[in-house]
């Protein structure tokens, strides 16, 4: 950290309610589930499936199988990424790496090539190239039937595929969702919204901090 990048810090501390708020519930989260990607689940079970959509370099699957015995299928657009957990989990029967997004439909991604903050909603940078599947053909093609857990830090993409999830009748199938939601306009605080709103109807809403994570339990059926 610069001086000088210390001292706007603390400027905008002094002078911006809404960055201290922000501040402050980044503060919350820590305190209640840690620094990193949320990673209590109560209840799982050995073989419990789990879906990893952002799988970055795959710390948060390796995590998952190591605590819970469960099995993750770890999904990641990014190629230097995908091919950099292919390495890691060779040979594992227990994580599954593919490389590719999960997605309303199928498609291409230009994403930026900026480690755990790539996106395609950022323009500014360089770019890499990933593909986009259908979320119906996946789930079908996989056989997932009953998901234990799905964890989404998608940078974005989730404005696309929660839709998809709820409008197919997919969203049933996942006991319980920990989602990040990202903040890069105004647009998406109305988008955020009208998603939660829909989502109520099928899971209730555990605990949010909103824009840096949440979480969703199925209704009892």
């Amino acid at each position: 950290m610069t001086v000088p990048s210390e001292l706007h810090k603390l400027w905008k501390l002094a002078t911006d309610p809404a960055f201290r708020a922000r501040k402050r519930l980044i503060r919350e989260f820590r305190a209640a589930h840690g620094r990193g990607t949320p990673l209590r689940y109560e209840g799982l079970k050995p073989g419990d499936v789990v879906l990893d959509l952002g799988g970055y370099l795959g710390d948060w699957a390796a995590a998952m199988t190591e605590r819970y015995g469960v099995t993750v299928h770890v999904f990641e657009p990014h190629p230097r990424f995908a091919a950099a957990m292919n390495g890691r989990f060779a040979g594992r029967a227990d994580i599954r790496v593919h490389d590719f997004a999960v997605g309303a439909r199928e498609g291409s991604l230009d994403l930026t090539d900026d480690d755990n903050a790539s996106s395609a909603l950022v323009r500014e940078g360089p770019k890499v190239t990933g593909t986009v599947r259908p979320v119906e053909e996946i789930f079908d093609d996989l056989g997932l039937d009953k998901l234990a857990v799905v964890k989404m830090n998608i940078e974005g993409g989730e404005y696309d595929l929660l839709p998809a999830l709820i409008d197919s009748g997919l969203i049933a199938r996942i006991d319980r969702l920990t989602v990040q939601f990202h903040h890069y306009t105004d647009a998406q605080i109305g988008q955020r919204e009208a998603i939660r709103d829909v989502l109520s109807r099928t899971h209730d809403c555990v605990w949010q901090y909103p824009f840096i994570w949440e979480e969703w339990a199925r209704k009892p059926r």
